[in-house]
C-alpha cells in the first residue's frame, strides 16, 4: 500500500492553509449579527483580565499583612521606575480579596453569558441555513447520498461548531489579555527573573501546530463514521420489520458494532492528542517557572517570592487555554467542510431568470423528443414524444425499469430532460416558475408518504389554510371520511411517523384526500393501488375516479384491471414507446400489451 500521509508539497500546503482559513472565516461570519453581544462580552473580558491580574497582588498583600500584622506596607518594590510607600490597616485586607473576586466573578458571568448566547444563536442560523439549503436541493443530489449523512451534519456538525467559534474568540480576546495585563506584575514582583519563564513560550507552539493538524484529519473522518452510524441506525429501523422476518438481528448488531468501533478508535486518537497538548504546554512551562523560583527563592522576599509564584501560575493558564485554540479551530474546520459541502451544492432544477407564473388553463401536455439520463448509467428514456389533451386520462405501462416513473418524474421538473423538452399549452415547462409548475400537479404514488400530524393536518398539507369543511369534503370524496369518523379524535387525531397506525389502504385514500383538497389540473398516479388488497383497492380505486374527473390525468400501473378506462395506453420498453392506444386496440393489435394482459388475466 502506498503512504497515504506522504510530505505534501510547499503548493499542496499552502493551497490546503488556504482552504482551512475560507471554511474558518465563513463560520466566523456567523458571529456578525452578533456584534453588539460580542462588543459587551470583549469589553466584559477587559475588565475580567484586569480584575484578575490583581490576583496576584492579592497575594502580595495577604503575606505582607501577615508579616506586619496590623498593617500593610507597600515599599519594597525595586523594580519599579519609582519608588513607593503605601500603607494600610491590615483589616482590609479581607475587602479587597472580597472586591477583586467581586469584579473578577461578575465580569466573568457577563462575557461567559454574551458568548454563549452568541454560540446558541450561531448554531441556530447555521441550522436553519443547511436545512433552508438542503430542502432547496434538487433530487439527484439527494440520490448521491444518505439521508443519515445529512442528518449527521445537520446535528453533530452543527453542534461540533458552536465552542469552535465562541469558546476560541474567548481565548484569543481573553487569555491574551489576562497574560498582557499579568506581564507587568510578573516582572514587578520578580524583575529579571521573570525573563526565563517567559522565553520558553515560544518553543510551545512547534509541538501544538503538528499536532492540530493531525487531529483535523482524526476528527474529520471520525465524523464521516458518525454520519455512518446515523445513517445505519436509520436504515435498519425503517426496515425493521425485514430485519426481523429474515432473522438478521444479530447481523445488523454486529454490522452496528463494527461501525461503532471504528468511531470509538478515531475518537480515542482524537482524546490522545487533544490531552497531550495541556500537560505538554504545563512541563514547558514548569522548566522556565523552575528556573525563576530557584532564583527567586535566593533573592526575593516572602511577600514578593509568593506574589510571583503566583502571577506565573496566572500566567501559563490561559497559555494552556491558547493551546487548545488550534485543536479546536481544527475540529471546527472538519466540521465546517462537511457543513459547507453541502452549503456549496447547487440546485440543479432552479427558476430561470425570466420565469413566469403560470394563470392559464391546462389544454395540453407534450413531450418532444424527450430524452433522460441519470448520472451515472445507460439512458432512461430515449426520444420519447406524446401529447395529452385536457380531461384526458392517459396510462403508462410496461415492465420494471421501463422508464414511467422517470417519465411522470420529469414534468413537475424533479428532474430536466438532458435532450428534449417538456410543454404545457405549447410553453417549455423550464419558462414557467417552479412553484407555479408544481401548483399545478397533484401526485399520489404507491410509497404513500403521511407525516407526524394529524390526518387534519395531513389532508391539509398542500393547503393549510383551508376550511374544515374542505377537508372533510376531500375526504367524504376520497372515501376517507368513514374510517376517520371511527378515528378516537377524528381528524385531530396524530397519525404517528409516517402515519403506520393506518392501513396501507387507508393511508392511500388519505393521500389522495391530500390531492382532491389541492384540486390541481394535472394528477399522476404512480401505481397508486399496486400494494393493497383487492377490497382496499377497489374502495381506493373509486376515489380515484372521483379525483380523476375533468382532469388531465397521467397513471401509472401494472394492474391492468385499473386503467381499462383510459383514454390512451402507452407501453414502455426500455425508455422507448413500443405500444400506442386503447385497452381494446392493444389487445386487437397484440404484442407487449396482449402479454401482460394474458398474464394477469389467465388467459
Amino acid at each position: 500500500m502506498h503512504m497515504l500521509h506522504c510530505t505534501l508539497s510547499p503548493e499542496r500546503l499552502e493551497d490546503e492553509r488556504g482552504t482551512e482559513l475560507d471554511i474558518y472565516r465563513r463560520l466566523l461570519a456567523y458571529v456578525k449579527p452578533n456584534r453588539g453581544r460580542l462588543f459587551i462580552a470583549i469589553i466584559s473580558m477587559f475588565c475580567y483580565s484586569l480584575a484578575h491580574s490583581l490576583v496576584s497582588a492579592m497575594a502580595y498583600i495577604i503575606v505582607n499583612g501577615l508579616q506586619n500584622k496590623t498593617q500593610v506596607v507597600v515599599n519594597d518594590l525595586p523594580h519599579l521606575p519609582f519608588t513607593i510607600d503605601f500603607r494600610f490597616p491590615a483589616y482590609w485586607i479581607p475587602v479587597v480579596m472580597i472586591g477583586v473576586f467581586l469584579l473578577r466573578g461578575l465580569f466573568e458571568y457577563l462575557s461567559s453569558y454574551q458568548m454563549a448566547s452568541i454560540g446558541i444563536r450561531i448554531v441556530r442560523k447555521v441550522r436553519d441555513d443547511l436545512y433552508e439549503h438542503l430542502v432547496s436541493l434538487s433530487n439527484d443530489f439527494y440520490s448521491r447520498g444518505r439521508t443519515g449523512d445529512y442528518l449527521s451534519r445537520i446535528m453533530n456538525d452543527v453542534g461540533q461548531i458552536q465552542g469552535a467559534v465562541t469558546d476560541v474568540i474567548v481565548d484569543l480576546v481573553k487569555q491574551p489579555l489576562v497574560i498582557l495585563f499579568n506581564i507587568p506584575w510578573v516582572f514587578i514582583w520578580g524583575g529579571p527573573n521573570a525573563v526565563f519563564a517567559i522565553l520558553i513560550f515560544p518553543l510551545v507552539a512547534v509541538p501544538i501546530v503538528y499536532l492540530g493538524r493531525t487531529l483535523r484529519r482524526t476528527t474529520k473522518r471520525m465524523q464521516e463514521r458518525t454520519a455512518d452510524i446515523t445513517a445505519f441506525i436509520g436504515e435498519t429501523l425503517a426496515g425493521i420489520n425485514v430485519v426481523k422476518a429474515f432473522n438478521r438481528e444479530q447481523d445488523e448488531i454486529s454490522r452496528f458494532q463494527q461501525i461503532n468501533k471504528s468511531v470509538f478508535e478515531f475518537f480515542k486518537k482524537t482524546i490522545r492528542i487533544t490531552l497531550v497538548q495541556r500537560p505538554l504546554v504545563e512541563v514547558m512551562g514548569a522548566v522556565g517557572a523552575a528556573i525563576a523560583v530557584w532564583f527567586g527563592l535566593h533573592n526575593l522576599p516572602p511577600d514578593r517570592f509568593v506574589a510571583f509564584v503566583g502571577s506565573l501560575f496566572l500566567f501559563y493558564e490561559p497559555l494552556k487555554k491558547i493551546s487548545k485554540v488550534n485543536s479546536t479551530i481544527q475540529q471546527s474546520i472538519a466540521s465546517g467542510a462537511r457543513i459547507f459541502e453541502v452549503m456549496d451544492a447547487k440546485p440543479t432544477i432552479f427558476n430561470v431568470d425570466d420565469a413566469i407564473d403560470f394563470h392559464e388553463p391546462v389544454r395540453e401536455v407534450r413531450y418532444e423528443n424527450v430524452n433522460f439520463s441519470y448520472e451515472t448509467g445507460a439512458e432512461v428514456l430515449n426520444g420519447i414524444s406524446l401529447g395529452v389533451k385536457q380531461g384526458e386520462v392517459f396510462a403508462l405501462v410496461g415492465p420494471s425499469g421501463a422508464g414511467k416513473t422517470t417519465l411522470v418524474n420529469l414534468l413537475p421538473r424533479f428532474y430536466d430532460p438532458s435532450r428534449g423538452a417538456i410543454y404545457i399549452n405549447g410553453t417549455d415547462i423550464r419558462k414557467f416558475t417552479l412553484h407555479s409548475l408544481r401548483a399545478l400537479i397533484g401526485i399520489v404514488s404507491q410509497d404513500t408518504i403521511l407525516f407526524n400530524g394529524t390526518v387534519r393536518e395531513n389532508i391539509a398539507y398542500g393547503r393549510p389554510d383551508a376550511s374544515f369543511e374542505d377537508i372533510r369534503h376531500a375526504a367524504v370524496a376520497a372515501n376517507a371520511a368513514e374510517f376517520i369518523e371511527a378515528q378516537p379524535q377524528k381528524y385531530d387525531t396524530p397519525l404517528g411517523e409516517r402515519g403506520l397506525k393506518l392501513s396501507g389502504g387507508q393511508r392511500q385514500r388519505l393521500a389522495i384526500a391530500r390531492a382532491i383538497l389541492k384540486d390541481p389540473p394535472i394528477l399522476i398516479f404512480d401505481e397508486a393501488t399496486s400494494h393493497l388488497d383487492t377490497e382496499s383497492e377497489r374502495e381506493v380505486q373509486t376515489a380515484i375516479e372521483n379525483l380523476m374527473v375533468g382532469r388531465t390525468v397521467f397513471v401509472i400501473a401494472h394492474r391492468l384491471s385499473t386503467i381499462q378506462r383510459a383514454n390512451r395506453i402507452i407501453v414502455l420498453d426500455e425508455g422507448k414507446i413500443i405500444q400506442e392506444g386503447t385497452n381494446e386496440s392493444l389487445l386487437k393489435e397484440g404484442g407487449a400489451y396482449k402479454k401482460l394482459y394474458d398474464l394477469q388475466f389467465n388467459i
